[in-house]
């Protein structure tokens, strides 16, 4: 199922296998829906630092399991936005995060493989408010590999939740992300993912992001329908930089 090209994540399959939704209950209901509250201005751009870190914790939606926690941290700004991602499943020299600017992304290591697209795609839409949506289709490779690839994804912004996770209570824009692409793995056909966010002004980044997706698998009977990883990261920490 893997392809040639190195992981992001190399011991994720192991990590999460295991039949059973386990302790998705427990962590359904962490978003409060905030209905009928008044109409929100788009919230600001965020102000990044060089320093600016977080601390998310991982957890295995089909079982409950937390897989361990992950740091993310801003290295530079410009040219372009660099974030080194270290901790669980990551590489032992790391990897980044790489943005043409926030949050149009060029380098996306948060997948079951490092991703790198030909032009800036969004991860959140502009402006960020309730309501706004974004469509984009364009190419993708994986680290190590000179091949292009089909991604496509639709990004609407619901709605103003209150998010509880570990670092506390947050008002979130909630942003779905509905993707189709070809994977590298050139066994799988017809993949598609969910993809959430719980984008928290207030820290600059999404305090929440949940994504799970499903393919078919060439060859098997009736090309018979195979589940992605299921993943939430839950912020623990903001550590804005110093100064």
């Amino acid at each position: 199922m893997k392809t040639s090209a190195a992981p992001f994540l190399p011991n994720r399959r192991r990590l999460l296998a295991g039949a059973g939704a386990l302790g998705a209950a427990a962590l359904t209901g962490c978003a409060l829906p905030g209905a009928g509250g008044p109409v929100r201005a788009p919230a600001p751009p965020p102000r990044l630092r060089v320093g600016d870190q977080w601390r998310y914790e991982q957890i295995n939606r089909y079982n409950g399991l937390r897989l361990g926690e992950v740091t993310m941290r801003v290295t530079a700004l410009a040219p372009q936005l660099r974030i080194a991602v270290a901790g669980v499943g990551a590489p032992e020299a790391g990897t980044e995060e790489v943005y043409a600017e926030p949050w149009r992304m060029l380098q996306e290591p948060g997948y079951d493989l490092v991703q790198i697209y030909e032009t800036p795609q969004p991860l959140l839409p502009a402006p960020l408010q309730a309501g706004a949506s974004e469509r984009w289709a364009g190419r993708y490779r994986v680290a190590g590999s000179d091949e292009w690839l089909y991604w496509s994804v639709w990004v609407d912004a619901q709605r103003w939740e209150e998010v509880v996770v570990p670092a506390g209570r947050f008002e979130a824009l909630r942003v779905e992300r509905r993707i189709a692409f070809r994977h590298s793995d050139l066994w799988r056909v017809h993949s598609e993912r969910s993809d959430t966010l719980w984008y928290a002004p207030e820290v600059n980044r999404w305090v929440q992001r949940e994504w799970t997706g499903s393919y078919r698998r060439y060859g098997l009977p009736r090309y018979m329908g195979q589940r992605e990883d299921w993943l939430i990261s839950r912020l623990i920490e903001y550590r804005p930089a110093p100064g």
